[in-house]
């Protein structure tokens, strides 16, 4: 939740935009009023209000089941495994949500977001613990990084879900 700090002036009390903003777009920043101590700037009486500004989604309909199995210790919320596995039900999540909503591009901006932080955080595992990586890419039917090729590695999902880690000269063997 992010909290707003808003100088407004006594005549625009009801308003919950900034003085800058038209009378027309006093809608622009919704939220609940916290508090409005009186104070004086230049010798003009204006109002401070905090506005709290919040994220309409509070994971409903995300199936969170699969994210228990990750746990490293019955506390853990924030180990990378467990990131990964909420981030994946999220995403879930979203794509059937987009799948009837196809024009909510706000929403198909935050999946674009989530990917994007899902795979930096396949890409910290793949380099520091391989087994817990596959055994994600397996559980949680997650597509592999497609492309190390800085370091000349390509990984693939082979058939029956295992996954196969190809060298350089695999790799140009392969593109011939």
């Amino acid at each position: 939740m992010a909290q707003v700090m808003c100088n407004v002036p006594q005549s625009l009390a009801s308003c919950r935009c900034p003085p800058s903003t038209s009378a027309s777009r006093r809608g622009f920043l919704q939220g609940a009023a916290v508090s409005a101590p009186l104070s004086r700037v230049s010798g003009s009486p204006l109002r401070t209000a905090v506005l709290a500004i919040e994220a309409r989604y509070r994971g409903k309909g995300t199936d969170l089941s699969k994210v228990d199995q990750f746990k490293r210790h019955e506390a853990d919320v924030g180990s990378t495994e467990i990131q990964i596995a909420r981030i994946s039900a999220r995403v879930l999540q979203l794509t059937e949500h987009l799948q009837t909503h196809r024009k909510d591009y706000a929403s198909t901006r935050g999946l674009v977001i989530l990917l994007g932080q899902r795979r930096r955080l396949l890409t910290y595992l793949y380099k520091h613990n391989r087994p817990k990586y596959e055994q994600l890419l397996r559980e949680l039917s997650i597509r592999p990084l497609k492309v190390q090729a800085a370091r000349g590695v390509i990984v693939k999902l082979s058939e029956g879900s295992e996954v196969e880690v190809m060298g350089a000269a695999a790799v140009e063997q392969a593109m011939v």
